[in-house]
């Protein structure tokens, strides 16, 4: 059986094709198709019955897992780790999405700059056109600045890469050369778009993550640790090229497994204390309520006839334990049982009947 996306992506398609044709049908909310809608939504409850109305996002990759893959990252300095390290970069700091012109993409697109500071960074300088901007003047804004002094920098990765490529080739990602030739490490090959497509996959293997990454999870931990970094949405979206905040918290609001780790802790370790609490004082509520109800107490002493007592209406704990001192107060009882322990009361009666045995 489909899942609910698969169906909603199927009416969403046969919707466009007949806007192309006839304007003026709407078999998403046109009145004609009220009761084809209806069965539709049944249909979708069903599937989210039997599980199938999740949505799958691409997860970011984990704080360890990031830990693994650079370190795998700057574990050689062959062509192929050189161009997945170049790789990984773009598409973190460019916040490209998965698959999108990585193969069409050219040295010349790229430009390395220095900011007012001094600072050296790579920015994109050839606007594309994207699922998002396919007719607009918009340009994404990411720039990868430099590390100093650290052998992990992106902007000297970028820079080795480019000295290493085949001049003859102008694409930037190049089939990697077994053994280097006159300080040429690629072939004058560029790479294919499935080769491209799974690039992140052949990472994941390569580094030994926990899970096989996709591309996309590159962009999503993008949004995810400069989100986590508090940055405004709309910095984001300049960079990742998002038309809305709604569709950029699909990324956003992702929970990483280290947050899900501590929350299930954190639930754990108070649930055993709450519980160990709870049973104690359930037990001692039991107790004192137990012993309130049947207060049919032999204190030897004689009454005529029996003590009846009714409080109503407490909202303090503090007045209605004064009230039941005062109740007790001018009778010596050597066995006054445990008064209950009232919390958040509202409207409480308490009713003792007190038995007393004469001594004739």
């Amino acid at each position: 059986m489909y899942k609910k996306t698969t169906l909603l992506s199927y009416r969403q398609g046969i919707q466009r094709f007949l806007q192309s044709i006839r304007p003026d049908v709407d078999i998403i909310k046109g009145p004609l198709f009220r009761e084809s809608n209806k069965f539709f939504k049944g249909m979708t409850m069903e599937l989210k019955r039997q599980g199938q109305a999740n949505i799958d996002h691409h997860p970011p990759i984990s704080d360890a897992d990031l830990i693994k893959m650079y370190d795998y990252l700057s574990s050689s300095d062959s062509a192929q780790v050189l161009q997945h390290k170049v790789f990984v970069d773009i598409m973190m700091h460019f916040g490209r999405r998965g698959r999108e012109n990585l193969r069409t993409l050219r040295r010349t697109d790229f430009s390395v700059s220095t900011d007012g500071e001094g600072c050296m960074y790579v920015e994109k300088i050839r606007d594309e056109q994207t699922k998002n901007h396919q007719d607009d003047s918009c340009k994404a804004e990411g720039r990868m600045y430099e590390i100093k002094n650290s052998d992990r920098c992106p902007l000297r990765s970028f820079v080795k890469l480019i000295r290493r490529l085949n001049p003859q080739c102008p694409f930037l990602f190049q089939q990697p050369r077994a053994v280097p030739k006159d300080n040429i490490h690629f072939n004058n090959v560029v790479l294919g778009h499935n080769k491209m497509g799974n690039m992140m996959s052949i990472i994941s293997e390569a580094a030994s993550l926990s899970r096989r990454y996709t591309n996309h999870s590159l962009r999503a931990t993008t949004v995810h640790i400069v989100d986590e970094a508090r940055v405004p949405s709309r910095h984001i979206m300049s960079v990742t090229g998002h038309k809305s905040e709604s569709s950029l918290k699909t990324y956003s609001g992702q929970t990483t497994e280290s947050t899900k780790r501590l929350m299930s802790e954190t639930l754990s370790a108070h649930s055993g204390v709450v519980s160990s609490n709870s049973k104690s004082k359930a037990s001692s509520t039991i107790t004192q309520a137990s012993l309130a109800t049947n207060a049919n107490f032999d204190i030897g002493l004689p009454l005529p006839k029996p003590c009846s007592s009714t409080l109503t209406t407490c909202n303090d704990e503090a007045t209605l334990n004064d009230g039941l001192d005062n109740l007790y107060a001018n009778i010596p009882m050597p066995n006054v049982p445990v008064l209950p322990t009232m919390y958040n009361c509202s409207n409480v009666t308490i009713t003792y009947n007190i038995s007393f045995k004469s001594n004739q």
